[in-house]
């Protein structure tokens, strides 16, 4: 069978995803051009019960890797704040905290949580999360994002709260690297902070949040027994699922959309890709935000060489000054869960929807229904059918743009007629 250029290439790179290799008192090992490195550890996490090195001591041989990754959202989701606002790698356009919260000092505050890619959360130094509800001022900063027309600005957060929550182990175990829960034998609170119950090594998922500690790698590096996880099931899988490391496949939904971080569940419920590992389609390394060309390692036309985009070949949305190139994903990724922010409807009509995060749930329902029959009816969670299979409703996928405000208005009764034979047309 002829298989594309792109996909062989890209089955190779699932074979040489390479190990973090730190350099204190040893030689970086170099590997002749064409060898398939092997790697001898898939299954222990703790590499033999290895200490953490610091990511600094992964690139002292990982370079370029270590370049690659300094721009992805895992590095920056988590900064410490020295009394100044956090900044961020130039190649992150969108990035940017300018202030924290009205009638906070950046000296109240000890980290920030994102404000890389969607939004900023901000944590006390006692180690708490701001809310509105105990603070009183809308203490979440969204971040500009032009596809669904939300401005940057403050917003209210968890504003029925009255006791500020606690940034502990639930909270920090997919921020940090090497976070331990408190418990007996870890009785510590990170940096002394009361809210920080249990601690880490390093802020941010670093290299040694996926391939686990790395000093037995540093002084003996050419065994490459450090851990390589091709399947996402130690790695991706226990913070892209709600709750975190959750195996009961429950996609949870909240106020019409579907909560982030379950991109690991929502593949699951995609059919025929549920099968797929994360590293099929993405370089670990690389960050589809600000450098999609090399984090994309198979787009979808490399499996579905027989379909065609239909009547949306060619074709390039515009409204206002946003603009975007139509793809596969346009249509079977549409933004239907949410992190941040959603769109009003002078931006997508009265039955449009649209949040601000691609879904990974790939099919769409083409009966002519709105987002109501994609929800449980508490609307706490993503309707599955009896195989566990999922799919999105055309207010998602036709009326972001079919609204009579970016593109010609289409109904959700003459959107799902649309659908059903898209593929179907010239």
């Amino acid at each position: 069978m002829h298989l594309p250029a792109k996909f062989k290439r890209s089955c190779l790179a699932l074979t040489i995803i390479i190990g973090v290799i730190a350099v204190t008192g040893s030689q970086c090992p170099t590997t002749p051009p064409g060898t398939i490195p092997i790697f001898n550890n898939t299954t222990d996490k703790t590499n033999g019960g290895a200490s953490y090195v610091g990511s600094t001591t992964c690139r002292a041989c990982h370079g370029l890797i270590g370049d690659h990754h300094t721009i992805h959202g895992h590095a920056q989701i988590m900064q410490q704040i020295q009394g100044v606002a956090p900044s961020y790698p130039p190649e992150g356009t969108q990035s940017g905290v300018p202030d924290p919260p009205d009638g906070f000092q950046w000296a109240d505050i000890s980290y920030v949580i994102g404000g890389y890619t969607k939004k900023a959360r901000f944590i006390n130094q006692d180690g708490f999360l701001l809310t509105t509800g105990v603070d009183g001022v809308n203490s979440q900063w969204n971040l500009a994002f032009p596809p669904n027309g939300n401005n940057a600005g403050f917003v209210s957060v968890d504003s029925d709260l009255l006791e500020s929550p606690p940034y502990d182990f639930s909270c920090f175990r997919c921020h940090t690297t090497g976070p331990l829960p408190q418990d007996a034998d870890n009785p510590q609170f990170q940096e002394n902070r009361p809210g920080f119950a249990g601690t880490w090594e390093e802020a941010g998922v670093q290299c040694e949040s996926c391939h686990g500690p790395g000093s037995n790698h540093v002084s003996n590096p050419s065994a490459r027994d450090l851990f390589v996880d091709n399947t996402g099931a130690e790695s991706c899988n226990q913070c892209h699922s709600r709750p975190f490391d959750s195996q009961d496949g429950v996609i949870l939904a909240r106020d019409g959309f579907i909560r982030n971080y379950q991109q690991r569940t929502e593949l699951l419920a995609s059919g025929g890709h549920a099968n797929f590992n994360c590293t099929f389609c993405h370089d670990p390394h690389r960050s589809v935000a600000y450098d999609r060309e090399n984090a994309i390692r198979n787009e979808c036309i490399v499996c579905h060489r027989d379909q065609n985009m239909a009547l949306h070949e060619g074709k390039v949305f515009t409204r206002g000054n946003y603009t975007e190139v139509l793809t596969c994903e346009s249509c079977h990724m549409p933004f239907a869960t949410m992190s941040a922010s959603a769109a009003a409807a002078d931006v997508v009509g009265d039955e449009g929807r649209m949040s601000d995060t691609r879904t990974h749930i790939f099919r769409i329902n083409t009966e002519q229904v709105g987002f109501a029959a994609m929800f449980t009816p508490d609307g706490g969670a993503v309707v599955q059918d009896s195989e566990g299979r999922a799919s999105v409703t055309v207010d998602f996928v036709c009326l972001r743009c079919h609204n009579g405000i970016g593109a010609f208005d289409l109904s959700i009764d003459s959107a799902g007629d649309v659908a059903l034979g898209m593929h179907g047309f010239p």
